[in-house]
């Protein structure tokens, strides 16, 4: 009997002795009994919002040797106030002021934590190094560092503590309620409040605009004025918040992550989906400033280091306002990774009915694979979104005007004349091409590729938006016209849509090609000759230069230049002579004749008759007919208003009699300018 007491006592002895550890356990939890009386702020153990925020306030005062100040009662006409403020992405501030008989004083110091990622679980344990779930082991939080990052201290005058004391009237702490926690400001804060009759405490995430937000902004004042602009907002109504905004909303923002996210390859080959979620901070001018992965789990196959990668190319959104003024606020993105369901595009069933149209498909499903396989395959990206181009053209394009010379795929093998012939119904292979291409040509942009195939994109995808009515992306303005290197800029010598109304029937991508190849073939000759570079250089007021390139097939090239600076007037030619290798036909180097000559002011005014009667302002960058060999003429005109072009294979009259005349009074020997 005695041996069963005794195993009963023992037992009883352990399960208080359990329950103590629990309880004990449960204060050592939220880490502020020591601090304020039990349940002080929360009679609900589940309410953990308020348990983790004001166990992150008391966790710093433990970390910045901030003392209890509950129950420490003031001398006769003493007053302390204390403000514990953290802002999330701020560092903590803490305030105390004191006044003590004719004296007030405040005194501050600055913490090097940062307030992270709080998740929702109730049971979070407060480390060095942040919150950790006790019961799961997992991590949350960021910088929790301990130490000062700054403090001070000052002497307040009296028209500054009648200030506060005023505000301190208006709250009446004694019969404050304690706690006030809307979970939305993310900026905890607690004012405490002791003078020789009591003390009391206040916690809230949702300050009062005219009473406790008025004194929290006065003392921050008092010690930095410029601290509250590293508050960061949440966007959350009751704090009068009007949230930041995506140009263009929500669908916008979802739109421009789909467009450029790219599926991570060890993850595509995995078959893993996953959904990022990210917080990020948007400026008072609206640029996203900072990006930091919240996912749970944690993010694997760089899912979240992705979608950060696409976050921080996005434009400025419209900022966050609250009460009239611009404020930094975060936002939260979330992307689901989601794996293709099959090779096929998503754009309907092809429509197989000609060899030609198997053509199509075959390198539509090639490079699909290549893309599942390997997303930053920019030529697959490429060759995919022209292909899907040209079937965008054939919806668009008259049957009449179709030639097996037009080049539907850049960069790709072209069709036979016999595939091209079997255009009977101008079917594309697949239905929304459109869309099909713009997505594939905006994933190019992504993924970088060389200068050429950017500039040769640029066009094309402003034509598809234009006929889609989709938003300009602004990933798509590129520098297509300042490429060094080169005498005109790349797209020149195609004619750009006036007003921005593009053809749809129009085949960019072949003219923009068609200008790469007219470019560079006139820099190559003018730059063997020397030549200046005229569109890009900046002229004095009474300048003027005029230059005439004559390139003919199987005879030298010529380029003369006219120039008028105040009174002098220079001709310059020069002929491009070719050294021939043994063989007969191969060029192995270049020799220049040229020449110069002083022009009068009557032959000046002569050749400016000839020149004005081009009328080159009237003209098109390009007037190319097809031909297998000829001549090109390339007229430039170079003013302190600007520069002018004009590039032609089928000069009139009017342009051979103003290079003959520049011939003759230049006295320069080109006999064979009458046979092209």
């Amino acid at each position: 009997m005695k041996k069963i007491l005794f195993v009963s006592l023992c037992a009883l002895l352990m399960i208080f002795a359990a329950t103590s550890l629990k309880a004990q356990n449960s204060r050592d939890r939220w880490k502020y009994d020591d601090y304020f009386p039990k349940d002080y702020f929360s009679t609900d153990s589940t309410d953990y919002r308020k348990h983790v925020h004001v166990g992150e306030v008391v966790y710093y005062m433990r970390l910045a040797d901030i003392k209890p100040l509950f129950e420490e009662k003031q001398g006769a006409g003493d007053t302390l106030l204390r403000l514990n403020y953290i802002p999330k992405f701020a560092h903590p501030l803490f305030i105390q002021v004191r006044r003590h008989h004719d004296q007030i004083r405040l005194e501050w110091q600055k913490g090097t934590a940062f307030r992270g990622y709080i998740t929702s679980s109730g049971y979070l344990e407060p480390s060095d190094t942040g919150f950790v779930d006790v019961t799961e082991k997992h991590y949350y939080g960021n910088s929790w560092e301990k130490g000062i990052l700054d403090s001070g201290g000052r002497e307040l005058t009296w028209e500054e503590w009648n200030r506060i004391q005023q505000i301190l009237t208006d709250i009446d702490f004694v019969h404050y309620k304690h706690a006030n926690g809307c979970w939305g400001f993310h900026t905890p804060f607690i004012l405490e409040y002791a003078d020789q009759k009591e003390t009391v405490a206040h916690y809230t995430e949702c300050p009062d605009e005219e009473k406790e937000e008025r004194l929290t902004k006065l003392l921050v004042s008092l010690v930095d004025p410029q601290y509250e602009d590293m508050v960061v907002y949440s966007g959350n109504v009751k704090n009068g918040i009007i949230k930041p905004k995506y140009p263009g909303g929500e669908a916008a923002c979802k739109q421009f992550v789909e467009t450029f996210v790219r599926y991570p390859d060890d993850a595509l080959r995995d078959k893993v989906e996953f959904t990022a979620d990210l917080d990020v901070i948007i400026e008072k001018d609206g640029s996203v400033s900072y990006v930091r992965d919240v996912s749970w789990p944690e993010s694997p196959y760089g899912f979240a280091d992705e979608l950060i990668r696409v976050v921080k190319t996005m434009p400025k959104w419209e900022p966050a306002i609250r009460r009239g003024d611009t404020v930094r606020c975060y936002a939260h993105i979330t992307h689901k990774f989601t794996l293709p369901k099959k090779i096929r595009p998503q754009y309907g069933s092809p429509v197989l009915e000609t060899q030609r149209d198997k053509n199509v498909w075959e390198r539509i499903e090639e490079c699909h694979r290549q893309l599942l396989l390997n997303p930053k395959d920019k030529e697959a990206a490429v060759r995919m979104g022209c292909t899907y181009y040209g079937e965008f053209l054939l919806e668009n394009t008259p049957i009449t005007v179709l030639t097996a010379l037009d080049s539907m795929f850049y960069k790709g093998a072209m069709l036979t004349e016999t595939d091209w012939s079997t255009f009977h119904d101008r079917t594309p292979v697949v239905s929304h091409p459109g869309d099909s291409a713009l997505k594939y040509l905006y994933q190019a942009l992504q993924l970088n590729p060389d200068k050429e195939t950017l500039i040769n994109l640029y066009l094309p995808i402003l034509q598809l938006e234009y006929n889609l009515k989709k938003t300009h992306n602004p990933l798509a303005e590129l520098p297509y016209d300042t490429v060094k290197g080169v005498h005109f800029p790349y797209s020149y010598f195609l004619n750009r849509p006036k007003d921005g109304v593009f053809d749809n029937s129009t085949n960019y991508i072949g003219k923009t090609s068609s200008s790469f190849f007219w470019v560079n073939a006139f820099s190559k000759t003018l730059s063997e000759m020397g030549e200046p570079v005229l569109y890009d250089d900046t002229l004095g007021t009474d300048e003027e230069v005029f230059r005439t390139t004559f390139t003919p097939s199987f005879h030298p090239s010529v380029s003369i230049r006219v120039t008028k600076n105040n009174d002098h007037i220079h001709l310059y030619w020069k002929k491009l002579q070719e050294k021939i290798a043994p063989n007969g036909w191969q060029v192995t180097d270049y020799f220049i004749e040229k020449g110069d000559k002083e022009l009068t002011s009557n032959q000046y005014a002569q050749f400016l008759e000839y020149w004005n009667a081009i009328r080159l302002e009237e003209l098109p960058p390009s007037d190319c007919v097809m031909m297998l060999d000829g001549a090109q003429w390339v007229m430039e005109q170079k003013t302190p208003e600007g520069y002018k072009a004009h590039l032609t294979n089928a000069p009139g009259t009017d342009i051979k009699d103003m290079f003959k005349y520049l011939l003759k009074i230049g006295v320069v020997f080109v006999p064979y300018v009458d046979m092209y």
